[in-house]
């Protein structure tokens, strides 16, 4: 019998939160996704979002987290220190992401942000045991059924080829892409596949001629990807300050790779902070005469597949 998979998002604003009248219906809070297969969940990035996230935790009382970090962005990291868990004795935050090119680990990377006199609470304060993994594109994270520890492997590498858990003791796994046109250091990009069923995070990236035929291939058949669509084709060209080459996409960008990889769901993602519901009312619009089952992100917004 399949388990129930949904992504529930809580926070999908690009670059900075913003508050106000204008922007109620779409939210405000940066980058956080949840995605809930069965009765587990992973996190995907720590933006504002996490901290709405992290009251739900505290009515759950759940152990044990797992968030997996696009790139260390202020905007896809600064809700971790009021992510509640992390303060928490009896809980495990498990922390995966990538290596930056100026330091030697993602904890470090981490350890260097989160302290003072960036912030009062150094990461090693705070009570919560802290698993730091560095992931990358060979990598896959195996969610074992009853059991709570993961495994974390390289298939294609002849030590781990033969520790692949067999499907059956599978009951997700997260995969990873590395995306190279993001400055500076790059991101990753995740899928969670659950059976036949996958759902695909891909923020912070941007386009290439002919569609990013890597992120393509990662995210065919997917049944929901969330797309970086931080700008339209005019924005994106206009002068004097054009926005090529900031990493982000375009709703065309994203419309246009949905539409190649055979996506089922697309939710546009990293929302222009400028960006008021009603501007979002209209990418919605052309997002969705490009490619009909397109959703605008918002706060709150649950897909169940």
């Amino acid at each position: 019998m399949s388990v129930d998979i949904s992504v529930t998002i809580h926070g999908c604003r690009g670059s900075i939160p913003v508050s106000g009248p204008q922007f109620v219906r779409y939210g405000g809070n940066t980058s956080c996704a949840v995605v809930r297969v069965g009765d587990r969940e992973v996190v995907f990035d720590a933006g504002s979002g996490i901290r709405d996230y992290s009251h739900h935790l505290n009515a759950t009382a759940g152990p044990r987290t797992h968030i997996f970090f696009s790139h260390a962005h202020y905007d896809h990291v600064l809700g971790l220190p009021y992510f509640s868990p992390m303060y928490r004795p009896d809980t495990t935050v498990d922390l995966w992401g990538p290596r930056d090119m100026r330091f030697e680990s993602f904890e470090a990377t981490l350890d260097n942000l989160i302290r003072p006199p960036y912030h009062p609470v150094s990461l090693w304060e705070m009570l919560s045991r802290k698993r730091f993994h560095d992931i990358t594109e060979a990598d896959v994270v195996y969610f074992l059924k009853d059991r709570d520890d993961v495994m974390h492997l390289r298939p294609s590498h002849p030590d781990d080829a033969g520790r692949v858990p067999p499907s059956d003791e599978v009951e997700f796994s997260v995969h990873c892409m590395r995306g190279y046109n993001h400055p500076k250091s790059g991101v990753n990009i995740y899928k969670v596949v659950a059976g036949e069923r996958s759902i695909v995070y891909a923020t912070d990236t941007e386009g290439y001629v002919g569609a990013d035929r890597r992120l393509l291939m990662f995210a065919r058949g997917a049944d929901v990807m969330m797309h970086d669509a931080m700008y339209t084709e005019e924005r994106y060209t206009s002068m004097p300050v054009p926005t090529q080459g900031y990493g982000h996409s375009t709703v065309e960008i994203a419309t246009s790779l949905a539409k190649a990889a055979g996506v089922k769901q697309l939710v546009l993602w990293h929302h222009d902070p400028d960006n008021t519901d009603d501007e979002l009312d209209k990418v919605q619009e052309l997002a969705q005469s490009l490619f009909p089952n397109t959703v605008v992100g918002r706060d709150n917004l649950q897909i169940t597949i």
